[in-house]
């Protein structure tokens, strides 16, 4: 396994690249500019940087939005409007493997 900073180079050329690719995918906070927050995500380490993109691109390719991911785990649970109003609280890696979870025991 290539270490994350040979790995972010070969794929994106520079870590300002891969943050590039992330903030469109991403959520900010409220109050953040988009320059706050590329550079927030400049001091993030480049695993995590990978790792994030991997989690972004498979929301996206599985279920197209986490809206829609959401509305899976509450059709999966028979929630209501306020457990979804929870669900949108966590997460997306917390929802991609809460949903794992319930796909398994669902069959």
């Amino acid at each position: 396994m290539a270490a994350p900073l040979h790995t972010v180079k070969t794929q994106f050329g520079s870590k300002e690249a891969l943050v590039d690719k992330l903030v469109p995918l991403l959520d900010k906070q409220a109050e953040e500019t988009e320059a706050d927050f590329k550079d927030r995500l400049m001091r993030v380490s480049n695993r995590k940087l990978l790792r994030l993109l991997a989690r972004e691109t498979d929301l996206r390719d599985r279920f197209g939005s986490r809206e829609t991911l959401v509305d899976k785990i509450v059709d999966i649970k028979k929630g209501d409007a306020e457990y979804r109003r929870k669900l949108l609280g966590l997460s997306t890696g917390r929802l991609i493997s809460l949903h794992r979870g319930l796909a398994r025991r669902a069959g």
